[in-house]
């Protein structure tokens, strides 16, 4: 891919066929595995994007102040089509 946006593209075409559990897996794996730069940004970000498109409510793992907002690193799990921390 040539650029990060294609390569998001690319990917959140991917995902659109994993099911949710799929997509919780692979967000908890790539979590634990710190490295990747901004490959495992983007590749977490497509996750949950595709997430978001099957219906689910990630408003739990971000965290708005200051006008910004950052989404957590943390292991995530599902509960009543909302994406909540697996603390």
């Amino acid at each position: 891919m040539s650029t990060t946006i294609q390569f998001s593209h690319h990917l959140l075409e991917q995902f659109t066929s994993y099911s949710v559990s799929e997509l919780i897996i692979l967000n908890n794996d790539i979590v634990e595995n710190r490295g990747w730069g901004t490959e495992r940004s983007t590749f977490r970000n497509a996750i949950l994007k595709a997430l978001v498109k099957k219906g689910i409510d990630i408003s739990p793992i971000i965290t708005k102040e200051d006008g910004f907002s950052s989404i957590q690193i943390v292991k995530v799990k599902i509960e009543n089509n909302t994406l909540l921390p697996a603390c």
